[in-house]
């Protein structure tokens, strides 16, 4: 038996269990079910069944982030660093609780607690919130890899790329109850899509690559509107890549000039309700950015309590402190704690 053969035995034989766990578990069985399916899923890639590096790699890293799923489920441990995924949770398990019509429909964070009140109405368990960001997670580090085969990456070196969800923060915010999994699967599915786009397949990579901008907008406002530099850059790739012919540049520059007028138009005559997701924007034009930041800074500095100060304050009144204290700020924010650096094992946290 190869070692490939024995990582898929094992992958079989935990994602069985998970079933026969669903069947047994009356509080969590979806959970159970999506930890089977975040198993299963990856044997559809030739590439994952037939190179054991890779496999074992990825499996690697779903085990990482069922072990921090479980872990902070059940074992009673999750920092206060990460109480939006409980606060998060609680607003999706209250509103699977209320009846109909109790969701606020706002793009942001309330979409995807909407979206997670929806999974609660099939199974109301902090597990399974846990257990979908942990499927998405697995998809997005499956898209990676994908892309990495498109951009003509040698096959043997594919293990490298998995090697990415490794990365200590997917692995502990990609286990729980955020948004960010399902961001960046999204992202990666949009990217996965223009490459596709570009390769001249199908016009339906078109419709895909669209969707996968909007899903990510609906669950961030400032992702929406940079889901719109994703598609001015896609467009410029398409423009500038191959000849094109008198006819296709008539095309392009109506089709280009529409969208710039109805969009204009949108923002011109819609009710301000209806832009609300161009926020981050409009904030933007409508104040003096340089007194806004003026104005943020003094008040965090002054009146604020940030997380973590590191016993150090800016100091701005004049360009050389404003160096020093900023660089100084920078360099605690980057390798600090100092004193917790005494084997050469902890130099991979300054490494990351």
């Amino acid at each position: 038996m190869t070692h490939a053969d024995s990582t898929l035995g094992t992958v079989f034989v935990i994602a069985i269990g998970s079933v026969v766990a669903a069947l047994l578990s009356g509080e969590q069985w979806l959970a159970w079910l999506l930890l089977g399916a975040t198993l299963i899923v990856p044997l559809g890639f030739s590439s994952i069944r037939d190179d054991g590096r890779l496999a074992t790699v990825v499996y690697l890293v779903i085990a990482c982030h069922h072990g921090l799923a479980v872990l902070l489920t059940f074992g009673e441990f999750r920092p206060i660093d990460l109480w939006d995924a409980t606060y998060f949770d609680t607003l999706a398990s209250w509103a699977a609780e209320r009846p109909e019509g109790s969701l606020t429909w706002e793009l942001g964070y309330l979409m995807y607690v909407n979206v997670l009140s929806g999974i609660y109405d099939i199974n109301n368990a902090f597990f399974t919130g846990a257990e979908v960001s942990v499927l998405f997670a697995v998809i997005g580090l499956l898209l990676m890899i994908q892309i990495a085969r498109e951009i003509k990456v040698p096959d043997e070196r594919l293990w490298w790329v998995a090697l990415a969800g490794f990365i200590p923060g997917s692995l502990v915010f990609f286990s729980i109850t955020y948004r960010e999994s399902l961001l960046a699967s999204f992202l990666l599915l949009s990217v996965w899509a223009a490459i596709r786009v570009l390769q001249q397949k199908d016009r339906r990579w078109w419709v895909l690559f669209v969707g996968a901008l909007v899903a990510m907008g609906l669950l961030h406002k400032a992702l929406f509107l940079y889901s719109l530099f994703v598609v001015i850059v896609t467009i410029m790739f398409v423009v500038f890549t191959e000849q094109r012919t008198l006819a296709w540049w008539g095309k392009a520059i109506g089709v280009g000039a529409g969208i710039v007028l109805c969009v204009a138009g949108v923002i011109a005559w819609a009710t301000p309700e209806f832009v609300k997701f161009l926020e981050p924007a409009i904030r933007l034009i409508d104040v003096d950015i340089l007194e806004q930041i003026t104005f943020y800074r003094e008040r965090m500095v002054n009146w604020g309590s940030p997380r973590t100060d590191y016993g150090l304050f800016y100091d701005w009144t004049d360009w050389h402190r404003t160096a020093v204290t900023l660089g100084s700020i920078y360099l605690h924010y980057l390798f600090s704690p100092f004193d917790g650096i005494t084997r050469w094992v902890d130099l991979y946290a300054v490494a990351e």
